[in-house]
């Protein structure tokens, strides 16, 4: 299906966004992958405790709080370009502006999500793991790499599963370091405005444990 007009885009996703608002499930990314720290709200089947986090991170992603978040996209927007200069002196020598943008990307999406910045170059380990992760993972969502997810007699095959089930492992260890640092520094006091921390304040939100997972925002590349 292509919507290339905007009166075509209006009537797909205004006039029926009530029939949009859920999402497929893949064997491999919602049963293996996310079985165990839930689904993102981007990738979450629409259910009563999808609403409460799109709820929670609405909240978080209002006007007044968007503009305590401006500071985080300057800086990072201005570090990654103050980096590919000295990095290319000046352009004087060739680089690849990829990973560049990928720390940006992910350094401002930890930013925004969690109050964490990374700090050091683009040899960071944490960096290099979540941007790895994440561009695995997205292969995963693919509907056209996983005949698994089309043909359940293959699920009974172990190897099927081995790369899902590592990735899991990897991205569920990360996703628990940072929200625990995020908490830690709400419990001390020296916090940065952001959305995960909004929600965790939020006396409105309620969520569970759980839930706070599956309400963290990761880049995928």
């Amino acid at each position: 299906m292509f919507a290339n007009t905007f009166d075509s885009v209006r009537s797909l996703w205004i006039n029926n966004q009530s029939a949009l608002i859920s999402r497929p499930k893949l064997h491999t990314f919602h049963t293996v992958v996310s079985s165990s720290e839930g689904f993102t709200i981007g990738t979450s089947p629409w259910d009563e405790s999808c609403k409460a986090r799109r709820k929670a991170a609405a909240t978080a992603l209002n006007r007044p709080a968007v503009q305590t978040y401006m500071p985080f996209i300057d800086y990072e927007s201005m570090r990654a370009v103050r980096s590919i200069l000295i990095d290319s002196e000046n352009g004087k020598i060739d680089i690849d502006p990829c990973k560049y943008f990928q720390r940006y990307a992910l350094s401002t999406s930890l930013t925004l999500a969690f109050g964490i910045k990374i700090e050091g170059n683009l040899d960071n380990e944490l960096l290099n793991e979540m941007t790895h992760v994440e561009r695995e993972i997205s292969t995963l969502r693919s509907t056209s790499n996983n005949w698994q997810d089309y043909i359940p007699l293959m699920r009974l095959w172990p190897t099927g599963n081995k790369k899902a089930l590592e990735f899991k492992e990897r991205r569920g260890a990360y996703i628990k370091h940072l929200l625990n640092m995020t908490k830690q520094n709400i419990a001390n006091g020296t916090d940065k405005p952001c959305i995960i921390g909004n929600i965790l304040k939020d006396p409105e939100a309620k969520l569970s444990e759980g839930t706070q997972k599956k309400s963290t925002i990761v880049s995928s590349y």
